[in-house]
């Protein structure tokens, strides 16, 4: 599993922006804000004003996603021409 943070900037009460870290925030030498590298851009980005950072668990998501793609990876298969069904037959 991978501890992902997520740091929102709030303005008036309400979210104004969000970010994805997979490292752990920083916090600024003056104390106002955090300092992170954005997932998104790949960045480092400092914030200052009212934050907050959450921390989560992402391996549900990537088991989820890992699962999602395999079973893609098994339908693009090419299947033989043979394994049709005995009750259907193609018009053309």
């Amino acid at each position: 599993m991978k501890t992902i943070y997520l740091i929102t900037m709030w303005s008036g009460g309400r979210p104004a922006k969000k970010w994805k870290s997979e490292v752990k925030p920083e916090p600024l030498p003056q104390g106002t804000g955090v300092s992170f590298v954005s997932v998104g851009t790949k960045l480092r980005v400092s914030v200052i004003g009212s934050i907050s950072v959450e921390e989560f668990e992402s391996g549900k998501e990537e088991f989820e996603s890992g699962m999602a793609a395999a079973w893609a990876e098994d339908e693009a298969q090419p299947k033989p021409a043979n394994d049709q069904k005995d009750n259907i037959e193609p018009i053309f």
